[in-house]
């Protein structure tokens, strides 16, 4: 099925409501669950919207997600340099499993870790909200809450100074933003680089107690160390440990206060606050259009056959809402029995290295911000609000919030 069989507008489609995916997916799921379309790039590729293929191409040996290989199906005008300055998130093993390991040095991505980070995310928490009720509404989610909360435990944890957070944050806002074109990716791309080159023949001479240190000490011993390489992979765990989510923050919130039955459930419950992130994050995925692939080889994928060099785009967002496995999809439900089996952190080797940070700071965030401000709402209707259509990661520019 080609994109002007279906006569479907050029891949990525956008969302009409913040809180449902293109309804392209949803026509396509049933009869073509992997349908190629046209880019805007003007290239074409298969779109998958089905949780049992989508979960079978994540795993899939001759899926690659080589981002220098030329069919890889890149869905947004990039610069030359993306498709080079890629890192374990665009390698395939064995060279993946190795520098996977390596970046996971001292263990900060555990459950054991991540319990012991607990205090200090929470005193992050708190000390966001303090300023927010010192403040008063209506004041903006985003940049008091969603995207600070998640910008300092990162760089907390990786060894970066606070008061290059801002500098930092402009830049992969502009990487991944849906409206930046490949003249300013690229210029993003190049200074945000030459920062952390910069950290890290710093943190090699003088090594802190950091995540950072710890990486380039440990490559450097081991006789891996390659500076362009580790600047794209801490580029790499930067990007990926605030962008989804201070993108979740955001419209998790928004999704509770247009939920209020499924709210009122949570405040009365609190010990429901762990499974409502899962239902969130199967619910709104905003890592969408993160796990694209492309065939090293033919691929026989049950209703076609990928050739080799064909890209594929595993949209995530379709699969969580396949009724096939999750029963009335569309429906919000915090008490869902198996929200957990959602696939919005990937699935298979590029599982994301972080989905146990992410989870504990969406639960305290959520949890924090409607039991310190209970009657709070938007201050914008949502449908009024700025999303970021076509964007790597998804969300919302701004979203003002009163109570």
């Amino acid at each position: 099925m080609t994109n002007a069989e279906t006569e479907l507008t050029p891949f990525p489609w956008h969302r009409k409501c913040p809180y449902q995916p293109p309804e392209e997916y949803a026509q396509l799921r049933p009869e073509t669950p992997i349908a190629k379309v046209g880019l805007r790039t003007g290239r074409e590729a298969y779109v998958v919207t089905s949780y049992e293929h989508v979960r079978k191409l994540l795993t899939e040996p001759n899926a690659s997600s080589d981002r220098g290989h030329e069919g890889f199906p890149y869905y947004i005008d990039i610069p030359p340099q993306f498709r080079t300055e890629g890192s374990f998130i665009g390698w395939d093993p064995p060279k993946h499993t190795v520098y996977r390991r390596m970046a996971a040095v001292s263990g900060e991505f555990t459950k054991q870790r991540v319990r012991a980070m607990l205090p200090r995310i929470e005193q992050i928490v708190d000390e966001r909200i303090d300023a927010m009720l010192e403040q008063g509404g209506p004041i903006d989610l985003v940049t008091a809450l969603a995207l600070p909360v998640p910008l300092t435990i990162v760089c907390e944890i990786l060894g970066i100074p606070h008061q290059d957070h801002d500098y930092l944050h402009d830049r992969t806002d502009k990487l991944f933003g849906g409206k930046s074109s490949a003249e300013v990716r690229m210029a993003a791309i190049t200074e945000l680089n030459g920062y952390l080159a910069g950290l890290l023949e710093k943190k090699l001479k003088e090594p802190g107690e950091d995540l950072i240190s710890r990486i380039v000490v440990r490559f450097h011993e081991a006789g891996l160390y390659d500076s362009r390489e580790l600047v794209n992979l801490v580029r790499l765990l930067l990007n990926g440990g605030h962008e989804t989510s201070a993108a979740m923050i955001a419209i998790g919130a928004m999704t509770l206060l247009e939920h209020p039955d499924q709210l009122e459930k949570l405040k009365n419950d609190w010990s429901l606050a762990p499974n409502a992130v899962e239902e969130l994050l199967r619910y709104l995925t905003p890592g969408d259009l993160a796990s694209s692939r492309v065939a090293l080889a033919d691929i026989d994928a049950g209703p076609v056959t990928i050739k080799e060099g064909e890209g594929m785009i595993i949209c995530g967002g379709a699969a969580n809402r396949d009724p096939e496995t999750f029963p009335e999809p569309d429906k919000f439900d915090i008490e869902r029995p198996n929200a957990r089996n959602h696939v919005a952190f990937g699935y298979g080797v590029h599982h994301c290295i972080g989905a146990e940070i992410a989870r504990v700071e969406l639960t305290v965030v959520l949890t924090k911000l409607f039991q310190r401000i209970p009657n709070l709402r938007l201050a914008k209707p949502w449908n009024e609000l700025q999303y970021k259509d076509g964007a790597v990661m998804y969300g919302v520019y701004e979203m003002p919030v009163t109570w």
